[in-house]
């Protein structure tokens, strides 16, 4: 007899070991379903990313080895367009890895908590409108933020400038400040996901409000949270991405010290081999993700329930439920 355990809930006030205890119990309980859409959706976002990814060091290695010899300028190198090219394309396709990764993450926590089965015998029926619900919310996220990256980098960059002007002890004091307030950003609008993408009744701007309280207020939870799981998912990263580091040193030693003798790592099966390892690598960072992602969800419903006390209210508003038990 299957033993099943106790549904997590979300909004939940815990203690920092109860964070990490319910999102490994998290994961631990739904890693099949979790595992089959993520590959469904992610192993060809990774072709693609691997794709822009390998070609992108291909042409930087052979850029710097150029510049190197020629003794060129960054824009008189004639690798410099395919570089941009790569480069562009690279950020585009990660960014939109990374909306439809959180995506699918966020569809998955939404039907555990609606499913009495939770994440069981789910099919992708049940999958869909959930994943399309969350990919537009992403999306309109993802162009929010930025737009609003945009007129702040154009702030700080005006900012610095304006005091190398006056001063280049100035100028360094105002980077090294912007850099510490960026950073501090970071955490405290790093819950602004998960109001935006579990609260259905809550706008992108109220969203925005709302997960800068959160995070204000649990800014030392959040730090803590994603620094442990971050070591600990690290560690597949490491794994995935080591046969594609091994194999990029491997060629750029032979390239750079062997040229007569470089005929191997120029074949068509070590450029094979060279490219499923970027696959792995690209895998292995999305999977990785996915441990962070449902990190900060509970990181989120702790501190919706300890500022808001939404879970609370959630158990108020089922009372008449509480008489089947």
């Amino acid at each position: 007899m299957e033993i099943i355990p106790p549904k997590i809930e979300l909004y939940k006030t815990r203690s920092f070991s109860d964070k990490l205890s319910d999102t490994f119990a998290f994961l631990r309980e739904n890693w099949r379903p979790l595992l089959k859409y993520f590959f469904y959706l992610m192993l060809p976002a990774s072709i693609v990313l691997a794709f822009f990814m390998n070609h992108f060091m291909e042409v930087y290695m052979q850029f710097s080895m150029a510049a190197q010899k020629a003794d060129i300028g960054i824009f008189e190198s004639p690798d410099t367009v395919s570089l941009i090219l790569y480069m562009l394309g690279l950020v585009i396709v990660a960014g939109l890895s990374y909306i439809l990764l959180g995506a699918l993450v966020f569809s998955m926590v939404r039907l555990y908590r609606k499913r009495e089965q939770r994440l069981r015998d789910l099919t992708a029926d049940e999958v869909k409108p959930e994943l399309l619900y969350c990919l537009r919310r992403a999306a309109v996220l993802t162009l929010v933020f930025f737009g609003l990256l945009l007129v702040y980098g154009m702030l700080a960059v005006g900012i610095v400038s304006l005091g190398m002007l006056v001063n280049i002890g100035v100028g360094l004091m105002f980077l090294v400040l912007i850099y510490i307030f960026t950073l501090v950003m970071v955490v405290l609008l790093s819950l602004v996901e998960p109001v935006y993408l579990l609260e259905d009744d809550i706008n992108v701007w109220g969203a925005l409000g709302k997960g800068l309280r959160l995070g204000f207020n649990t800014f030392g939870g959040i730090i803590a949270v994603t620094f442990v799981i971050g070591l600990l998912a690290s560690v597949i990263q490491t794994f995935t991405s080591a046969p594609w580091y091994i194999l990029f040193i491997v060629k750029t030693v032979f390239v750079t010290a062997f040229e007569e003798n470089s005929a191997f790592v120029n074949s068509f099966l070590f450029t094979v081999l060279q490219y499923l390892s970027c696959v792995l690598e690209c895998v292995g960072m999305l999977l990785s993700s996915v441990i962070t992602y449902v990190g900060l969800i509970i990181q989120y419903g702790h501190a919706a329930d300890k500022i808001y006390g939404v879970g609370v209210e959630q158990t108020i508003a089922h009372f008449d439920e509480l008489d089947k038990f």
